[in-house]
This record gives C-alpha cells, structure tokens and sequence, in this order.
C-alpha cells in the first residue's frame, strides 16, 4: 500500500498504540489498494471485509486492519479479492478500498499492520517514518 508511515504508539487506539494484538506499525494510505507483503495464506479475514489475517510461508502471522477506527464500517466501502484459506503471492490485491469514503464517513484509513507472533523470532525491525510505496520494504524479520 502506498502512504505514509507511522509508529504504532501514535495511534489512538489503545489495541494498536500498546502492541496488545503483536508489535506493529500503521499505514496512512494515499491509495486504496492493500496487496500481499509475501506468499501466504488468509486465515481470517474479518466479516467486514476490512481486516484479515495471513500466514506467510516463512511462518509469520499478520494482522492487515484497515481503519483502526472503523467498527462501523461495512464491505460496502471495500472489494475484497481473497477468501479464507486462499494462497496468495506477493503483490496480489487483497483488498481495495474506497479512501474519501472512508474519510466522509468520520473514520480513518490509516492501516495497522501487526506481526501476530513477535516472539518467535530473534528480531523484527520496522522502517521508520516516512513515504513508502507498494512493494518497498516495510518489516524486516530474522529467524
């Protein structure tokens, strides 16, 4: 996804700001597409259609929530192009969505991308603030 970065202490919410759910960081996105960050399996994505869960061949668990705010949203502000237990590839869309929609309803896009199980690796590293593309490195992750 393309947008800006942010440490997940500057978010608002307390599930994301104090890494309940796994270390992470956000995504203020600038356009509305989120892709696969590697080879992996959806292993939950979430009702609404803005959240899921993947498994990467590598072993790592990621949480994708798009609009950490967003309770209220529903799929009718997302297309969502992958099912449950769908093998994915790196870079395949996963989901659009509608930005100024989101930000005309009240909510905001900006998108926590947690790793789900920190503690089975040596370290985790995320890329500090800033511009970042689709397909530019975001996490970097040691056995």
């Amino acid at each position: 996804m393309d947008g800006y970065v942010m440490p997940a202490s500057r978010l608002k919410d307390p599930v994301f700001r104090e890494n309940v759910l796994g270390c992470g960081i956000a995504i203020k996105p600038v356009s509305g597409c989120v892709r696969a960050p590697a080879k992996a399996v959806v292993c939950q994505m979430l009702e609404r259609g803005n959240a899921f869960n993947l498994y990467t061949d590598s072993g790592v668990e990621l949480l994708i929530h798009v609009g950490y705010d967003s309770d209220g949203l529903n799929e009718s502000y997302c297309t969502v192009y992958k099912d449950d237990e769908e093998s994915v590839e790196l870079g395949d869309i996963l989901m659009e969505f509608d930005a100024d929609a989101v930000s005309a309803e009240g909510y905001d896009a900006i998108t926590p991308i947690v790793v789900r199980n920190p503690y089975d690796f040596r370290d985790i590293a995320f890329v500090s603030e800033g511009y970042i593309k689709t397909g530019d490195p975001l996490i970097t992750i040691r056995m």
